[in-house]
């Protein structure tokens, strides 16, 4: 698999600067300068949205799990998951707004089963019908301690999430793989998972272990 997304602002992000660059340009050359520092704000804050830092794990262990985005953890607990794996799992939200980095890191190395795209709404995800009704990317996956499933959920400040890998089969641990400028992503994994953080705890992707798989003989 191959994970462009080295550039230091996501390809994603160049025709919202772009446009305003070219309206502060314009109105510039006009001599309407509140206009040019309105549109010059817009284009450094597109630019700050869209950052695409790199990022260094706090540990290297291959049994680590890191955080997939920027954000807030905002729930751990056992739930059963009843639409793809039909089993109990440890669930791990992290809830991302505008200002966190926008692009999403592979939390472990991994093999893709399925991929469901489902086009929604942009509800705020602290609602039950976010659940339902936002547009989300449900990533079905085989990594060594078993199935996972990775849920990400667009947010109210964010209108859809973009793929930015050329090929969604195998991905290796902290590759980019999704853009989601606001939302939510749900780790659903192993019970025998050790989590390290906690509930309100900031985490960045690529870069914060959420927790660890265990060998059979930790179990």
């Amino acid at each position: 698999m191959v994970c462009r997304k080295t550039e230091i602002i996501a390809k994603e992000g160049w025709r919202y600067i772009a446009v305003f660059a070219v309206l502060f340009l314009f109105f510039t050359l006009s001599g309407c300068t509140l206009f040019a520092l309105f549109f010059a704000f817009l284009a450094i804050f597109f630019a700050y949205i869209f950052r695409n830092p790199e990022r260094v794990p706090d540990e290297f262990d291959e049994m680590s799990i890191l955080a997939p985005i920027d954000g807030k953890v905002s729930y751990i607990g056992k739930v059963f998951e009843k639409e793809h794996l039909k089993k109990e799992m440890l669930k791990v939200s992290i809830d991302s707004s505008i200002c966190d980095v926008s692009l999403q890191r592979n939390p472990f190395d991994m093999s893709i089963k399925k991929v469901l795209y489902t086009h929604g709404l942009s509800l705020d995800v602290k609602s039950d019908k976010s659940k339902t009704l936002n547009e989300r990317v449900e990533i079905l996956s085989e990594c060594e301690k078993g199935e996972v499933l990775i849920v990400s959920l667009v947010g109210k400040c964010s209108r859809k999430i973009h793929t930015i890998c050329d090929n969604f089969k195998k991905v290796r641990k902290g590759d980019r793989y999704l853009l989601l400028t606001s939302g939510r992503v749900e780790l659903f994994l192993p019970l025998e998972c050790r989590i390290k953080v906690a509930e309100g705890e900031k985490v960045k992707a690529g870069e914060s272990i959420l927790g660890y798989f265990l060998n059979d003989e930790q179990k």
